[in-house]
């Protein structure tokens, strides 16, 4: 065989991420009276829900136009409007996403095209249709999430009068960190939307009757006074143009764009805390507590995580945060992953994590994009990496290394509570410093005789065991 190598990988390894799909569809779970349903095959819409309900321990309900051997070679436009007309029947919605997958992207549907169709044929459905295209093989579930609301957003946001409120845009966070987020922007008196607003709907009160529409999330209205805002708080550093619900409020409205960190950490925190200021807020007295409580807990636990040399993989906005809040700490990022195909992730990250290693005379770092769990393993053992964190996707490298595994972000498979996760804020900051501190010394107090004893006493030549 002649010509450049190839690079062939095994399509049995366990990739470091999940499909688009799957990000728009959480994404839709954010908004009001809103259901979805993937055009596509159904195994599509089974993965999905399994995925998601695992996590977040709830029923989550996702359609599928169900395309068979005839809708892929015909076209499956009447699968699609009789799937939108069952849901129309059974859920009673305000709104639906539509959401391509690879089979209908592959065989070239027009969804967007199928979706004004149908509002033409059903002029008083009473129902506003969204279409997302998403095909699984066009990015991950990161890029997935974002396009949902780009979509939402383009959709659904009208001129309307200023009203001096604000915009906040997330990534894929939990409802645990969503309700915070939601207590702390009232508490600080702003006026604000929030897209999407996962709190209720995927972390849900025990109820006597199930109702298969949730009712909680961001309302339709609510995303359409979004183009009278004071300005857009995206808390996002690696998106696209135009894949930014921020940028499209900014250029089609005029609405300012301000990209943040995720507020975890104190360095992340306390520039959310200057926005806050800035767009007339005043941050609760509280947060000067919880602040001074999140540095006596930096003090506490320097000497332990000072040992940590962590591998921290996972969504390149967390990833991201999280490193951050490693080298505060003297946490030395060695290997830093994610499955996104985001070259712009290293440009962030190499710089302070290299400083943090440097500081401890420490190896310097990894920092892998794209890559699947097998390169993660490669690097950790390289590494000789002491800590994971990120989702429960990285227990076998965990378990196979003998080291603790910080389980946050999605999914958690293995544990029960993955939906009340916290990692945003001072609190959430210091329950993840308390994590990390705690890993460190158990690993000292179940290792030390043992290292002590292969370093002082089979050590090589050159130690000397006195009598």
């Amino acid at each position: 065989m002649t010509g450049a190598p190839v690079n062939l990988v095994a399509g049995s390894v366990n990739p470091c991420k999940m499909c688009m799909p799957m990000g728009a569809a959480t994404a839709l779970c954010g908004v009001q009276n809103c259901m979805t349903i993937l055009h596509g095959s159904q195994g599509c819409a089974t993965y999905i829900r399994r995925h998601m309900a695992t996590h977040f321990n709830e029923p989550v309900d996702i359609a599928s136009s169900s395309l068979t051997e005839q809708g892929t070679v015909f076209g499956g436009e009447e699968n699609l409007r009789r799937g939108l007309h069952n849901l129309m029947t059974l859920y009673h919605p305000d709104i639906i996403g539509i959401a391509t997958t690879c089979l209908a992207e592959t065989i070239g549907e027009d969804v967007a095209a199928m979706a004004e169709q149908f509002g033409r044929d059903n002029p008083g459905a009473g129902v506003t249709l969204v279409p997302i295209s998403a095909p699984g093989y066009g990015g991950t579930q990161n890029e997935g999430f974002f396009r949902a609301l780009r979509a939402l957003t383009k959709q659904l946001a009208a001129d309307t009068a200023p009203h001096g409120g604000v915009n906040v845009v997330t990534p894929q966070i939990s409802p645990a960190d969503t309700r915070w987020l939601k207590g702390f922007l009232e508490a600080c008196g702003l006026t604000y939307t929030l897209l999407p607003d996962l709190s209720d709907n995927l972390d849900g009160v025990a109820a006597v009757r199930y109702d298969r529409l949730k009712h909680g999330g961001t309302p339709m209205d609510g995303i359409a006074a979004m183009a009278g805002a004071a300005c857009t708080w995206e808390f996002s550093e690696f998106l696209d143009d135009e894949e930014s619900p921020g940028f499209f409020l900014q250029e089609r409205f005029g609405v300012p764009l301000v990209r943040l960190p995720l507020p975890v950490g104190l360095r992340a925190m306390d520039r959310w805390l200057e926005q806050i200021r800035a767009a007339g807020g005043t941050p609760a007295d509280a947060v000067r507590s919880e602040r001074g409580r999140y540095l006596d807990a930096m003090v506490d636990g320097h000497k332990y995580c000072a040992k940590a040399r962590a591998a921290v993989f996972g969504e390149p906005d967390f990833v991201k945060a999280v490193v951050s809040l490693c080298c505060e700490n003297g946490i030395v990022p060695s290997v830093v992953a994610t499955g996104s195909a985001c070259p712009a992730l290293p440009a962030h990250v190499e710089a302070e994590a290299a400083a943090c290693a440097e500081n401890v005379f420490a190896r310097p770092p990894v920092v892998l994009t794209g890559c699947d769990f097998a390169d993660i393993e490669d690097a950790c053992r390289r590494a000789e990496v002491n800590l994971m964190i990120g989702n429960s996707d990285g227990r076998r490298i965990a378990g196979a290394l003998g080291i603790e595994l910080i389980r946050c972000a999605f999914p958690i498979h293995d544990r029960v509570g993955g939906q009340r996760v916290r990692v945003l804020g001072f609190e959430g900051s210091l329950s993840l410093l308390d994590q990390a501190a705690n890993a460190m010394l158990k690993r000292t107090e179940e290792r030390f005789r043992e290292e002590a004893y292969e370093a002082y006493f089979r050590g090589g030549e050159n130690h000397v065991v006195s009598h």
